[in-house]
């Protein structure tokens, strides 16, 4: 098959350049107009970070898996993948802001990388976090008037003490600190980039000098790499997402950011192609079966998702420990009197949006092969990706939830600025492994050749 080269008009390039410096405008008017808007900012601009970092890792995740299992059907559909997996450089930039805000001292967006300047504040006594009963006994205790806010002060000052630089803290900085995150860092990013350059640079390769060398390199090289992935991602998402509450911890915390990795890469890679389609830019037109084969994953991984959501949930909220449980008391996640708060309707939202809904909506084998409900269905579990890393990090700012310039612009901004990235690397590359010893087969299931 003779490639058919990628090329994106200017005018697209454009809007996606005008779309990041807007909204690199509106997060700098954000951090100003609103109280405390730099570390709304920082936060927002985390959410949005590690969204379009997921949809780069859930796009490699979605190539290694290709080649681990020898797969031919994936073929014709594994070049958009590649693209996103390669665009992994983009969001490398977008770690600068992060890496810069570690290094500032601020703390506006962790904790424990805030310079500790008070002498005093090494002789602090270790946290302690108080139930709701505790805490309605020392409200008795001290006979509060009626109408007195201490009880709800005891509450704010319990659940939000990790903010400051204490004990707790402290004893974690051996590995919570400025250099190692960002040393870390540096080796997430080395290792993702490495694997998606090998698999994109090999795969382009192939184009042109055919054979099944390349493709031989890369399925055994698919082992080591998916080892890596595993590792990295875990721990990538521990410093760039957990250490934001520097007492709260989750064993199980890199599974539920790989689930939603999963969700928005399969979903950017078959919205991507039926886009493409509809545009005329993809050469090929994927079969019934190759749509229903993309929702399969889709469908699986969003499952997957409310299976891991729930453990986590299920399995710290039975222990009942207060240093882990305050975690999800701070989202939303508690009934009890002087817990709740407004996080909690995203919660539900999330619950219903995330996986009830689109669990029953992608359930009938009818759906996956419609363009047109694809397109709605990943377009909507893009959405609740994004919400749900919201859920994760903003309620961080205190208990009520929050939307306004600083989330839009920071969101605005990261999304262009990664589609920027993904249009450099897809112009003038072919939508398709033309050289792939396997796209014969691949394309056996298809309507048009």
């Amino acid at each position: 098959m003779t490639p058919k080269f990628l090329s994106f008009p200017s005018k697209l390039i454009q809007i996606l350049t005008g779309g990041a410096i807007v909204g690199a405008l509106l997060s700098l008017i954000g951090a100003v107009a609103y109280s405390g808007g730099g570390r709304r900012v920082m936060l927002a601009y985390l959410v949005a970070f590690a969204f379009v970092l997921s949809l780069s890792l859930g796009s490699l995740f979605f190539v290694l898996v290709q080649h681990l299992m020898r797969a031919g059907w994936g073929v014709l559909v594994r070049r958009p993948a590649e693209i996103f997996s390669l665009n992994i450089v983009t969001v490398a930039l977008l770690f600068i802001p992060i890496a810069w805000s570690a290094l500032g001292g601020s703390g506006q967006l962790y904790p424990w990388a805030k310079r500790d300047t008070n002498e005093t504040a090494h002789d602090a006594t270790p946290v302690t976090f108080k139930t709701p009963t505790a805490l309605a006994a020392t409200a008795t205790l001290e006979q509060p008037l009626p109408g007195d806010q201490h009880e709800s002060h005891d509450i704010h000052d319990s659940l939000y003490s990790h903010q400051t630089v204490d004990e707790l803290t402290r004893s974690k900085q051996g590995w919570l600190n400025p250099t190692a995150f960002i040393l870390r860092g540096i080796a997430f990013f080395g290792t993702w980039s490495l694997i998606a350059w090998f698999y994109f640079s090999r795969s382009r390769h192939q184009d042109s000098a055919r054979g099944d060398d390349d493709t031989r390199q890369m399925e055994w090289w698919a082992g080591v790499c998916m080892f890596a992935f595993g590792i990295t991602l875990t721990y990538a998402a521990f410093d760039f997402l957990m250490s934001i509450d520097p007492h709260w911890y989750s064993t199980i915390y890199g599974v539920y950011y790989f689930a939603g990795c999963a969700v928005g890469g399969f979903s950017i890679n078959l919205l991507a192609i039926l886009l493409l389609q509809r545009l005329d830019l993809f050469p090929v037109s994927l079969s019934d079966e190759h749509r229903r084969d993309l929702g399969r994953l889709l469908f699986a991984f969003v499952f997957f998702w409310g299976y891991i959501a729930f453990s986590q949930y299920m399995l710290l909220w039975y222990a009942n420990v207060p240093e882990t449980t305050r975690w999800f008391v701070v989202r939303g996640a508690s009934m009890a009197e002087g817990y709740t708060n407004s996080w909690g309707y995203l919660l539900v939202f999330l619950l219903l949006g995330h996986f009830v809904i689109p669990f029953l909506g992608i359930m009938s084998r009818h759906v996956k092969t419609s363009k047109k409900a694809m397109i709605f269905w990943t377009s909507w579990l893009l959405v609740m990706h994004y919400l749900d890393l919201y859920w994760l990090v903003m309620p961080e700012l205190g208990p009520h939830l929050t939307v306004g310039l600083p989330e839009i612009g920071t969101l605005l901004f990261t999304v262009c600025v990664y589609l920027l990235g993904a249009s450099l690397i897809a112009t003038r590359t072919s939508p398709i492994p033309t050289g792939d010893p396997r796209l014969a087969a691949s394309l056996a299931i298809t309507d048009a050749y």
